[in-house]
């Protein structure tokens, strides 16, 4: 061996070094495919329908408030006269009850190496209206004028809406109209009410249908005194997400069913609405599903690069104990084209994974990786049966991070108990080499082969 032990570390280190620019290379690579990825499932978006959020339905009820009031007519005489002053509003009034029944056909649509997840929903809504007298309380001097009342629908992307529904309002059919008239909840449908007085105690039962298009998740607000929703839909990976997760749900391999049922205690969701609609907040206490694609390959790629340096620097190690346990001198060049390697296989993992999938693409660049290493050691470390064995070792390594990989909930554990037995082992391996005098023995090796020379 031709250089000391402090050299070959430093050297050893240089060209980790230069295997993390690489490995940073691809990690930049993953998250411009990742980037790309998403601009494709935006375009298809586009082209289709976005992700859809219900809001509804919302009773919205507009008045003018008239305040009389006397003031002098002029300051030199006691006349007075009566003003008015006017201002408008609207109110809005929520379900005593609502039921949501959704069912869902979800199907993957391709445009080159990605896809995006279109669904088509038919929602059918049901419940019931109430209200005990006047829904504003006016003194003597002001007045009430209700304009005439609307039930609206706020939907994020109405484009996805594939047939116009009608309202079954108590005894009546009511066409639904584009627009809502909010302007923080533009787009919708609503539909005008007619006859209804708001100073009366009245209720009312409702029933229309959806049937809506979108892309990716869909999400609704549980808008009702009681709400009790209903969802079937064909995707097995379903993502609940929302303030409320569902009470009861069922995810086969054929697709999912949840349910879902909330108050209005539990949601304040008239305090939430009307702050959404009045000071253009967030709106809180959603209900949706995602349908996701849980074996993403730039996802589980980004989290294999993340132990790359790792495992590179775990092979040095491996490679470094072999050199003072057989005293086998190892150029820091063969150390460097064993770690190109190790970086070739997360871009071969990348690319293969974007045609055949995570778990093909890694074995097949696992394979090739050990391979290529294996036969390369069988001449550097002299014999078959070390190249073989290192090749085993590294095949035993990559098979342990797809481990972690999979595990998602316990890769932390799992990492840590791995670097623990990894530690553990080069401690034992190494617990009788004298450090001091394998320098002083290196050094004195390399003296002799300059005088040899």
């Amino acid at each position: 061996m031709k250089y000391g032990l402090f050299v070959k570390i430093v050297l050893i280190f240089l060209v980790t070094l230069v295997l993390a620019m690489g490995l940073a290379r691809i990690s930049f690579l993953v998250s411009e495919r990742m980037a790309r990825r998403d601009g494709v499932v935006a375009e298809i978006a586009a082209s289709t329908a976005r992700d859809q959020v219900l809001i509804g339905p919302v009773l919205v009820v507009p008045y003018t408030r008239i305040v009389k009031t006397l003031k002098p007519a002029d300051q030199d005489t006691e006349k007075m006269v009566e003003v008015e002053k006017r201002s408008s509003d609207r109110l809005f009034l929520l379900p005593a009850e609502l039921e949501i029944q959704t069912g869902l056909h979800t199907e993957p649509v391709r445009r080159g190496l990605y896809q995006a997840v279109v669904f088509g929903a038919n929602l059918t809504f049901k419940g019931r209206f109430a209200a005990e007298g006047a829904p504003i309380q006016f003194g003597p001097n002001e007045q009430i004028l209700y304009g005439e009342p609307r039930l609206v629908i706020g939907i994020s992307d109405p484009r996805g809406i594939l047939r116009a529904p009608a309202l079954h309002w108590a005894e009546q059919r009511l066409d639904f109209l584009p627009g809502t008239g909010e302007e923080q909840m533009a787009n919708g449908i609503q539909a005008r009410l007619h006859g209804l007085d708001p100073q009366q105690s009245w209720t009312a039962d409702f029933t229309f249908s959806l049937d809506l298009r979108g892309t990716q998740s869909i999400s609704m607000a549980p808008v009702g005194d009681a709400t009790r929703i209903a969802m079937r839909g064909g995707w097995p990976h379903p993502s609940f997400f929302g303030q409320f997760l569902p009470e009861a749900r069922e995810v086969t391999p054929e697709g999912f069913t949840a349910a879902w049922s909330t108050t209005r205690l539990a949601t304040n969701m008239d305090y939430h609405l009307n702050t959404w609609l009045r000071n253009n907040q967030h709106l809180d206490g959603l209900i949706g599903v995602r349908f996701i694609e849980p074996a993403d390959s730039y996802v589980q790629s980004d989290r294999a690069l993340k132990y790359g340096l790792l495992f590179i620097g775990l092979s040095f190690t491996a490679f470094f104990l072999f050199e003072v346990l057989k005293r086998l001198a190892i150029h820091p060049l063969q150390y460097g084209l064993t770690g190109a390697a190790l970086v070739l296989f997360y871009l071969l993992l990348l690319s293969l994974s974007e045609h055949i999938g995570f778990a093909p693409a890694y074995a097949i660049a696992t394979v090739g990786c050990v391979a290529l290493v294996s036969y390369y050691l069988i001449h550097v470390l002299g014999g078959m049966v070390w190249g073989l064995g290192f090749g085993a070792l590294l095949g035993g390594v990559l098979g342990i991070l797809y481990v972690l990989i999979s595990l998602e909930d316990y890769a932390l554990l799992a990492g840590s108990c791995t670097l623990f037995g990894f530690l553990a082992l080069t401690m034992v391996l190494t617990r009788k080499v004298d450090w001091y005098q394998l320098n002083d023995g290196l050094n004195s090796r390399r003296h002799r082969g300059n005088d040899a020379v």
